[in-house]
């Protein structure tokens, strides 16, 4: 058992650490080249969001299971009890992660709705309409991330006690 929940919990911070390592990444370095050098509202940046969604659900996707076995076999998980610090520390961390996968899921959204752009808009509409899909990409990018560092906090808490 204790082999299970060292792996557990390692792919949980193995995917934690590449969802916002992958976050700091865009907001760090993609986004400001991209800005630079004009190519904000490009196909190649379309492309590349298309593919860091792949990354996202696979890391969510890890997180919420591997975190559902950590919180049920956790000594200090009993369902429906909200008695100590730990149960209410676990509770405002799942409240925030459910927010980062609802905001994730609008990007998901934008993304198809910047490759429905690619596809119909006219060429001088374009660059108008994607670099305005590209502006929330970016501000969902830094509220995933706050929220990110929020929960990854408050996790260090649940495990110190």
């Amino acid at each position: 058992m204790d082999f299970m929940m060292w792996a557990t919990r390692s792919l949980h911070v193995f995917a934690a650490v590449v969802w916002l390592g992958g976050l700091l990444y865009m907001g760090g370095v993609l986004y400001p080249v991209l800005s630079h050098e004009k190519l904000a509202a490009s196909e190649h940046y379309v492309r590349l969001e298309r593919r860091f969604i792949g990354f996202v659900w696979m890391c969510v996707w890890t997180i919420a299971i591997t975190g559902v076995f950590l919180a049920l076999f956790s000594p200090h998980f009993v369902f429906g009890r909200y008695r100590s610090e730990w149960d209410y520390l676990l509770v405002v961390k799942e409240a925030l992660y459910g927010v980062m996968i609802v905001v994730a899921t609008r990007g998901t959204i934008g993304v198809r709705k910047m490759e429905g752009i690619l596809r119909s808009a006219s060429p001088d509409e374009l660059e108008v309409r994607l670099l305005a899909q590209y502006h929330k990409m970016v501000n969902r990018r830094k509220v995933n991330l706050a929220l990110g560092i929020i929960v990854l906090l408050l996790s260090t808490r649940l495990a110190a006690q």
